[in-house]
């Protein structure tokens, strides 16, 4: 059951009516059926099923048999997942063009010159991270405390960068992490960190030598969800100072 509700939540996300998600879960389950058996089979009235089945066929999700009685068909799981994912694609592309419209007639200062800006939740450092490995230019210095923190994304864009002639330096006490990069032009370092020294410190970042980023970890929110707050800065004197500190750990540590 808890599948279930998931897909319909999910289904519900991309934009499906609750009817047409049962709609269309159900005609997967019978392959071709009338609106008379999609009644019999779901908890969806004859005149539902009708005005579901006229929206799904509308994108393109159910091919519909025009007899007597009207037989409804759904297309195939992934001629559905292509339309959805080419939809969402071109919807995502829209906003993003939309947003960058708006952003080219601000007025007065731009992210990158305010102080301190918090970012939180996994996901939204990862991205955070990532955009602002991609942006470097000369040097990248990131820090993981553990290997759940260096996603495929965050790798990606360090080794793109160091084959691209940046100056790439990973940083970890984990060996997993540092294992990652044996084969890339990066320099691995190995902090020296007693265990009294262990603090919740998640990610660490280093960006052309005016942007930082660090993270903290958190109590669970919820079993095996860690809790992740960011705090970065660029061309600041908050950027100023922690980039300092960094550099002395770092000289302590090639010394």
């Amino acid at each position: 059951m808890r599948s279930d509700d998931e897909a319909f939540d999910a289904m519900g996300r991309l934009g499906f009516g609750t009817n047409e998600a049962e709609v269309l879960v159900t005609l997967h389950e019978l392959g071709t059926a009338t609106a008379r058996e999609v009644n019999q089979a779901a908890d969806v009235s004859r005149p539902q099923v009708y005005s579901a089945v006229e929206s799904l066929e509308n994108r393109g999700l159910v091919n519909v048999q025009h007899a007597n009685p009207r037989e409804f068909q759904p297309v195939t799981v992934e001629e559905t997942e292509s339309l959805l994912t080419r939809r969402f694609e071109r919807d995502i592309e829209r906003v993003g063009d939309r947003l960058r419209e708006a952003a080219s007639r601000r007025e007065g200062p731009s992210e990158e010159r305010e102080d301190i800006w918090t970012v939180r939740g996994r996901e939204s450092v990862t991205e955070r991270v990532t955009q602002l490995v991609r942006d470097a230019e000369v040097r990248v210095v990131f820090g993981a405390e553990t290997a759940d923190l260096l996603t495929e994304g965050i790798y990606d864009a360090l080794t793109e960068r160091a084959a691209a002639g940046v100056d790439v330096t990973v940083v970890s006490t984990d060996p997993a992490v540092r294992e990652r990069f044996a084969d890339a032009d990066v320099t691995v370092l190995a902090p020296d960190i007693h265990d009294d020294e262990a603090n919740h410190t998640g990610r660490m970042l280093l960006v052309d030598d005016h942007t930082v980023l660090h993270s903290v970890l958190g109590e669970e929110a919820l079993p095996g969800a860690s809790r992740e707050t960011a705090y970065w800065s660029a061309d600041s004197g908050f950027a100023s100072t922690l980039i300092a500190m960094m550099e002395r750990t770092l000289q302590n540590q090639t010394a």
